[in-house]
């Protein structure tokens, strides 16, 4: 066994520093990465890791090393909601003038729900917004095109 997977189980801090644990043949690695800002639940990184020998013990512990790199890069919590519901909570708590607010509503129903407001928040980068915005610049093509 692992000594940093000893230690971590029975530190009574293993929440912040991560622990290792056997469970049926596998390891869990697992470490706590903050608050999710949107939910407000405590977000854990997780990885499995199969076998038990000393060779998966030792991936289990860079795995952990891995997390705690991240969790010390990451500037805040990444948040496992949707984008429609990051959307939701932001047109209910900012403070728009009417006029406004209905545009944003049509622009989020009309254009954004339909095509990324399933995706997680986490998980929306350059590729995919680059891919939605291609396919707005589509869709705009199309339509100047049946107007002519």
């Amino acid at each position: 066994m692992s000594a940093v997977g000893v230690m971590a189980a029975t530190r009574p801090d293993s929440r912040r520093r991560g622990n290792i644990e056997e469970r049926n043949g596998a390891l869990r690695v697992r470490l706590y990465s903050g608050i999710d800002p949107v939910t407000g639940k405590q977000v854990y990184l997780r990885a499995t890791i199969h076998g038990t020998d000393e060779a998966a013990w030792k991936k289990a512990d860079d795995k952990l090393a891995e997390f705690r790199t991240q969790v010390l890069r990451q500037r805040s919590v990444s948040s496992s909601v949707t984008l429609g519901y990051a959307l939701d909570e932001w047109m209910r708590v900012s403070e728009i003038e009417d006029s406004m607010r209905k545009t944003y509503d049509g622009y989020i129903e009309r254009t954004i729900r339909p095509a990324i407001g399933d995706v997680a928040v986490k998980k929306i980068d350059a590729r995919t917004l680059e891919s939605f915005y291609t396919e707005l610049r589509r869709c705009r093509m199309m339509r100047r095109q049946a107007l002519h």
